[in-house]
């Protein structure tokens, strides 16, 4: 009961922080995976560093910016690089570690053809058991954005890459950072307004928490 009580109590927060600095958010871009492969790959290199990379992943973008004036579902590819920059920490069960690195949503192979759009970033990654989130925000971090279609692309840019079915689970190497992995991906972008106010890794290992916290209460009520 207490532990049902302690992610109750950081869910409302979570709840109430989201309420507060993301209620005006808008989305540019959404996508998912062509099929449910595992098309990223974590790879830890026994030092304490890893690295996220995705190459030519084929999706389907859903949602975009109705500056872009392309009509949705249409395919296209996505890559990322990533690279961890601190040693992994726990909160509870939850792994959280900085990265930075770049993505690219094209037409063509390679980052080539019609930038749908494309990134480079800083960012705090968390998660735990088959699911990792890797999410950055400007202000106050560091997200730029480009595209070919999608105009403007203020301040105020958010970017969430959902990481699921991640084989084997979410755990700290020995190393100290995120172990090696494979997962699927899908993907939500924002832009023009401030999406959180000061999303620090911390608040984002928080929000987790309360994510996490709402499913152990759903299971909870269920049993």
């Amino acid at each position: 009961m207490k532990r049902f009580k302690q992610f109750a109590l950081a869910a409302a927060l979570a709840a109430a922080m989201i309420a507060a600095g993301a209620a005006n958010a808008d989305v540019i871009l959404t996508f998912g995976q062509n099929d449910t492969a595992n098309t990223i790959t974590g790879t830890d290199n026994g030092t304490g560093t890893t690295t996220i990379t995705g190459t030519d992943v084929s999706i389907s973008v859903t949602q975009i910016d109705p500056s872009a004036a392309l009509a949705t579902p249409f395919d296209a590819l996505f890559s990322l690089s990533a690279t961890s920059s601190g040693a992994a920490t726990s909160v509870g069960s939850f792994v959280t570690q900085d990265y930075s690195g770049s993505f690219c949503i094209t037409s063509g192979a390679g980052c080539t053809g019609t930038i749908y759009l494309s990134g480079t970033f800083t960012d705090a990654t968390f998660g735990q058991g088959a699911s990792l989130t890797m999410s950055a925000a400007q202000p106050p971090g560091s997200l730029v954005f480009t595209s070919d279609v999608i105009s403007p692309l203020n301040l105020g840019r958010g970017m969430a890459f959902s990481f699921a079915n991640v084989t084997p689970g979410v755990h700290i190497a020995a190393d100290g950072s995120l172990a090696s992995f494979t997962s699927s991906v899908s993907g939500t972008l924002s832009a023009n307004e401030v999406i959180l106010e000061n999303p620090e890794p911390a608040t984002l290992a928080l929000l987790g928490i309360a994510l996490a916290g709402l499913g152990f209460a759903q299971r909870r009520r269920r049993g």
